[in-house]
């Protein structure tokens, strides 16, 4: 009934959209949506998942795995929030589908990515009986640690989402991006979502129980985190996976009671459904759900709380935890709760990143006085913990938009190049293996550039794999020099190439980089100066006597644009830019507890928020004044370009822009 409910309300919502409206005339044929597309986006339902069985391999899976029954197992998962969330879904899963309560190791940083032979030798000591290991999030790349359980006469069963070139050596694998797998529909799912859409298959062909079949779908909760959390497209089946949760956390959060989190039992379904309630708990006591719950909650708040421990002590123990904790650990007055302590380790990460980050940013733009340019310095290492690097990494990329990666160091008593206090780029002895985390922008393929470089130059890197945007690398210190050489000097052979085919200069590139242009009276001023605008951008008119309260035109679309929410990578949210005169701005408020953020009250009534960029648009001291003492009029003009949003407050709403990217114009 809900679903013929949904789609009745998502007809009409889709009947009254406004098509003739030029921005969204402009967004959907720049998408190449359909209405059947925007009807879908509105509303996506579980009947928009794949067929499980389309997942190559599945069937032997499932198959092996209901010959184990009654077996003793054990699940080894990735140690990220992919991995804490796949693992967990496996043990729930599996007790649901009569396998008892697996066994499910949290893995450390220091036994190596996946399983390896550390992790194996772990699992058996800790469940000697052990007769086969699953794995989640990882192992399709596990060649070494799968023949080495093989060898310990363990079967082992692969779930994966890993780009993989040759097969592994498994009794079964599942990966919709494994070694000659095209069957399956839609790749770009997490760890997360193969294991449950494993599952799936395993309960379709041999669960006939509806009060099973419903508790396992209420796992959904965790694919739609991972989803988020581990930076897969919000498009296709990830869609429902996505709405669902957020649907399904926000009940948690309603319904939430001290009674109901005190009466779960210590099944691991109770434990998952206890470890929720925890979470919960912990957000709500320190205001993360004041203003309800949305993707962000799972990809600011609830990833980076999964992946903390980890990050900063490289053991993921305490994440895996807070869905096992049992009845007792309530009563337990001195104990900390799980969901507490990771809420506080994040909240250290934090101060951590920003440290580093700052650290990080003088460091490159100290070394442009030497000549040495953003792109010479994508490749770095620092001292930190070995877990922050694709923190850092991501906050290179994310700056100076250019592929990065982080090596971190953790030798004690190794000194920087210039004293002491560097952190950036310090000496690292022959042999000492350095391991680090890349990031790309989404417009450039790391996985196929790391895969060129490995072939070309063979024993240059020691081990390495991921995604286009993400990957984990290994390099010996006494190659570190060379592996930066050849991946700058290729990243610059590219761009020049790019630049050579475009027959563009850089200098011709525009600030006014988003979708659509709002039009200001600082942006028909620049026009006769010879400002450059982006070819494909749309011009929505906010200047002269059109202000963000007449035109209806942009408020039809913004508010067309909430509909379509939850965007995300893969289906960004429509971007605009406006270019700002300071001289024109009435207002200016800095926010926050240390004045960090700034929010700009535009006289066309358009507010314009920038988080910590509070110092980018004030003056430089000392600020010159008049012969009455006046400050001198601010001749300076920024281009911001974000995504609009209206702001409700007290029953009043308004437009405001949140600044992805600033760029100052030299007149």
């Amino acid at each position: 009934m809900r679903e013929v409910v949904d789609n009745m309300q998502t007809e009409q919502a889709v009947s009254l959209i406004p098509t003739q409206n030029s921005i969204i005339r402009a967004f959907l044929d720049r998408r190449s949506l359909t209405m059947e597309d925007v009807a879908y986006l509105i509303n996506p339902s579980e009947n928009h998942q794949h067929d499980p069985f389309l997942l190559k391999g599945v069937g032997k899976w499932i198959d092996i795995l209901h010959s184990l029954k009654g077996q003793p197992i054990a699940i080894i998962p990735d140690y990220d929030a992919d991995g804490v969330l796949s693992g967990t879904l496996a043990r729930v899963g599996l007790f649901l589908f009569g396998f008892g309560d697996v066994y499910l190791y949290p893995p450390k940083t220091c036994d190596g990515y996946g399983l390896s032979k550390k992790s194996v030798d772990n699992v058996l000591k800790a469940q000697p009986d052990t007769m086969a290991i699953i794995t989640t999030d990882n192992g399709s790349n596990a060649h070494d640690g799968i023949r080495y359980a093989k060898e310990k006469g363990l079967m082992v069963l692969v779930t994966d989402h890993h780009l993989a070139d040759t097969a592994p050596c498994a009794d079964a694998v599942v990966n919709p991006n494994g070694h000659g797998d095209n069957t399956y529909p839609f790749t770009h799912i997490s760890g997360t979502a193969v294991i449950y859409k494993t599952l799936t298959a395993y309960a379709r062909k041999y669960i006939d129980c509806p009060h099973v079949w419903r508790d396992f779908r209420s796992l959904v909760l965790l694919v739609g985190i991972s989803t988020v959390s581990d930076v897969m497209p919000f498009l296709n089946e990830n869609r429902y996976y996505v709405t669902e949760s957020v649907r399904m956390l926000t009940h948690f959060v309603n319904e939430y009671s001290v009674d109901r989190v005190c009466g779960y039992g210590d099944t691991p379904l109770h434990q998952y459904y206890r470890g929720v309630d925890l979470l919960v708990t912990t957000l709500q006591q320190n205001g993360k759900l004041k203003y309800g719950i949305d993707v962000d909650t799972f990809g600011f708040t609830i990833g980076p709380m999964l992946n903390s421990p980890r990050r900063m002590t490289g053991d993921s123990e305490l994440a895996f935890r807070l869905f096992q904790s049992k009845r007792v650990d309530l009563l337990d007055e001195q104990r900390v709760l799980p969901s507490d302590e990771l809420f506080a380790i994040n909240e250290q990460r934090k101060a951590y990143v920003r440290s580093l980050t700052n650290a990080l940013f003088s460091h490159v733009e100290g070394m442009q006085l030497y000549g040495k340019t953003p792109i010479d310095q994508m490749v770095f290492n620092a001292r930190m913990n070995k877990g922050i690097a694709g923190l850092l990494s991501g906050n290179f990329t994310k700056r100076y938009g250019l592929p990065s990666i982080a090596f971190g160091v953790e030798i004690t008593g190794i000194k920087g190049n210039q004293d002491e206090d560097d952190v950036i780029n310090v000496d690292v002895p022959s042999g000492y293996l350095l391991t680090g985390s890349a990031r790309s922008p989404e417009s450039f393929d790391l996985h196929s550039f790391l895969t060129t470089i490995d072939e070309e130059h063979p024993g240059l890197i020691e081990k390495w794999g991921g995604h286009p945007q993400a990957a984990g690398i290994s390099v010996l210190a006494e190659n570190y020099d060379r592996f930066r050489d050849v991946f700058v000097s290729r990243f610059t052979a590219i761009m020049d190439e790019q630049l050579h085919q475009n027959q563009k200069e850089p200098e011709t590139l525009s600030p006014f980089n988003g979708e659509y242009i709002l039009t200001t009276d600082a942006y028909e001023r620049l026009l006769p100066l010879g400002a450059s605008t982006a070819p494909n951008s749309e011009t929505v008119l906010l200047h002269g006597n059109h202000t963000v309260f007449t035109n209806q035109t942009l408020w039809e679309a913004v508010r067309f644009f909430e509909q379509l929410e939850p965007f995300g990578h893969g289906f960004p949210k429509p971007t605009f830019s406006v270019a700002i005169a300071m001289r024109d701005v009435p207002y200016i408020f800095n926010m926050g507890a240390g004045k960090q953020h700034v929010k700009l009250m535009l006289s066309n009534g358009l507010s314009v928020i920038h988080w910590n960029g509070a110092e980018l648009f004030s003056r430089s001291e000392p600020v010159e004044t008049d012969a009455q003492g006046n400050p001198a009029p601010d001749h300076r003009v920024f281009v911001v370009t974000g995504t609009l949003s209206i702001n409700r407050f007290n029953g009043d709403e308004s437009l405001q822009l949140i600044a992805e990217d600033v760029s100052e114009l030299k007149m």
